[in-house]
């Protein structure tokens, strides 16, 4: 069974007992989720959930709640049932092109890389051809919490053409659901879940993502470029450095203001003082919008610097300058944890927590990291070296080549070309997503 390990304490048995005695288990397993597609009906068991909450980023402040990310424990069993369930809702949505082609969470060769990549590709485009573009990333508060069941329903069966057993298997997934807090292991008393969808769970978010589609709607409707990944939405809008900053602001703001009151008249809620702004300009002409800001609601969205987009900081001059030495500091703060106790180590464990603490951080988004300038390039290369020598305990004054080599790790640029290469791969093979694809002209 494809399925992590993972145990809640909802389980009445091991995880990893039922996977390893999966030939016991499989009938039983199969008629449970049988009988719930059959009768269209979830058992009770299934729609509990421990809830643990996570704090969102490191260094936030532990007593505002609104930093914590409520993440839903929820049995083995469930979650095996929600992955049926999801196979053929993705395989209804993708067929009939139900999705908006911009949305990449949750989808089968999506991923937040592969949005980053057309992002970036537009942006820089409109660089390219001297013409300049903003960015503006929208913050929503607890997007997943806030779904009202309702205007849910109605939306899957207008817009998606759910309905019939379909439709009320969701609403037997959905309504009836409960939920505790567990903290340092205590347990609160059981609630009520009224509105929203589990995180944590397989379907709640695609059902999220189902929600939220008008959005794009919206953003089509006057013309400016959406990418939405699960609740973190981005607007871009391209323009020429002729045309006048109030009209740009105008449409940018109509357009912020319908999304906004979209939100309002379903349940949901935009943060405009956590709205975010960019310009990015051609060199020449970057002075010319440093000062420029835009009214939304209550605020004034000031332009910044820099922005974190998918965990990917994108900088005014698209140099990743900031990206690179985000990914130095971090790496190295993780080495020398790991150099403390390597002695204690084998040199597998040592690689393996090299890979899951630092290579994994080399390698996100390093397909936008082609082209950038070659001193960002060693910079994120030595920090590739020090890795090696922790892994082999390998001197400072021998020569780094032969344990890269030995090791069988690509050196930092030939990673970022590789990767770069196997989108291209994909988009010529029909892997990629769309948005991707068409970017591609074969000679």
């Amino acid at each position: 069974m494809r399925t992590p390990n993972k145990s809640c304490i909802l389980d009445p048995i091991p995880t990893c007992f039922v996977k390893e005695n999966i030939s016991i288990f499989a009938p039983s397993i199969a008629g449970v989720i049988n009988k719930s597609l059959m009768d269209s009906e979830v058992p009770k068991s299934f729609k509990q959930a421990v809830v643990n909450p996570l704090l969102k980023k490191p260094g936030l402040d532990i007593e505002n709640f609104k930093n914590y990310r409520p993440v839903s424990n929820l049995s083995f069993l469930s979650k095996v049932l929600e992955k049926v369930v999801a196979k053929r809702l993705d395989e209804h949505l993708e067929s009939n092109g139900l999705l908006d082609s911009l949305q990449s969470a949750y989808r089968k060769c999506h991923s937040t890389e592969t949005a980053l990549l057309r992002v970036h590709h537009d942006i820089a485009t409109a660089l390219d051809n001297n013409s300049c573009a903003v960015l503006m990333m929208l913050d929503l508060s607890a997007a997943f919490d806030l779904i009202d069941h309702d205007i849910l329903f109605s939306r899957l069966k207008n817009t998606f053409g759910i309905t019939e057993s379909a439709l009320d298997w969701i609403s037997s997934y959905l309504n009836g659901r409960s939920q505790r807090i567990i903290i340092n292991s205590s347990l609160s008393e059981c609630q009520p879940l009224e509105i929203g969808v589990p995180q944590g769970s397989v379907l709640g978010p695609k059902i999220y993502c189902m929600f939220s589609l008008p959005t794009a709607e919206i953003c089509k409707n006057y013309g400016i470029n959406q990418h939405i990944y699960a609740d973190d939405t981005q607007v871009y809008l391209v323009f020429r450095p002729t045309e006048s900053w109030i009209n740009i602001s105008s449409r940018l703001i109509s357009c912020l203001n319908d999304i906004r009151n979209w939100m309002k008249s379903n349940g949901l809620k935009l943060n405009e003082d956590k709205t975010e702004l960019i310009v990015f300009a051609p060199k020449y002409r970057s002075n010319d919008f440093s000062e420029f800001s835009i009214s939304f609601g209550a605020d004034i969205i000031h332009q910044a610097s820099h922005v974190k987009n998918l965990g990917v900081i994108f900088d005014k001059s698209l140099n990743f300058e900031k990206q690179c030495n985000s990914i130095s500091r971090s790496c190295y703060i993780k080495l020398r944890n790991i150099g403390r106790v390597r002695h204690f180590l084998t040199e597998d464990a040592a690689k393996t927590l090299v890979h899951a603490l630092v290579t994994s951080r080399l390698d996100y988004g390093n397909a936008l990291l082609h082209n950038i300038n070659s001193c960002l390039i060693n910079k994120l290369q030595k920090v590739q070296n020090v890795a090696a020598r922790i892994v082999t305990r390998t001197k400072k004054r021998e020569h780094i080549t032969p344990v890269l080599i030995e090791l069988h790790w690509l050196p930092v640029f030939f990673r970022c070309q590789y990767k770069l290469t196997v989108y291209v791969f994909k988009a010529l093979h029909g892997s990629a997503p769309v948005y991707l694809s068409e970017l591609i002209e074969e000679y």
